[in-house]
């Protein structure tokens, strides 16, 4: 069997802070309730592995000390975000019943895609994180913001430009349509 070609695209990128909930960091005036968890991809994270994507494998050390356990929000515009075939595709994981009151048997699905992220010349391992729009409980962001997860990057803050690499058989990056978006931004 031979090697599978990944089609590498790159677009450049703002890091703009979100709503922090996936970092257990969440100011007031949004979802807190996962704060003393360390964040919503902290209680992922077990089900991903259960699953076969091993975060710990794939950055190659600890959590704590490989990526970052949250994810950097990467302002795309004026492009946007589509869902092609990714290579990680989890259905109904149950990762809180924190939901329960709101939505019994709450269940969401996640589409997570190989990449990488380059900043100050530097490119670190990536995964965009991208929660299925249709179960995903709240903090919905436009099509033009992409969730990362990487590596540690020194220095890296709020405004920052960087370039994300993709594989485009996985997500499609093409011009936003201004209307595309009626859900409320961070």
């Amino acid at each position: 069997m031979g090697v599978m070609e990944i089609k590498m695209q790159f677009v450049s990128a703002i890091i703009k802070q979100g709503y922090r909930v996936a970092s257990g960091q969440a100011l007031e005036g949004h979802d807190q309730r996962f704060n003393r968890d360390g964040g919503t991809i902290r209680l992922q994270i077990p089900e991903f592995k259960k699953r076969g994507l091993d975060f710990d494998a794939y950055f190659g050390g600890a959590a704590d000390e490989a990526y970052v356990v949250g994810t950097l929000g990467c302002n795309i515009a004026p492009y946007a975000m589509t869902i092609l075939k990714p290579e990680f595709s989890f259905t109904t994981v149950r990762w809180t019943d924190k939901f329960d009151n709101e939505i019994p048997n709450f269940a969401e699905n996640f589409f997570l895609s190989p990449a990488g992220i380059e900043f100050e010349g530097v490119r670190y391992k990536a995964l965009l994180y991208i929660p299925d729009p249709s179960t995903k409980p709240g903090y919905f962001h436009p099509p033009t913001m992409i969730e990362v997860i990487a590596q540690k990057i020194p220095d890296i803050a709020y405004g920052h430009g960087v370039t994300l690499f993709y594989n485009r058989d996985a997500i499609g990056i093409k011009l936003a349509n201004p209307s595309s978006s009626s859900r409320p931004t961070p």
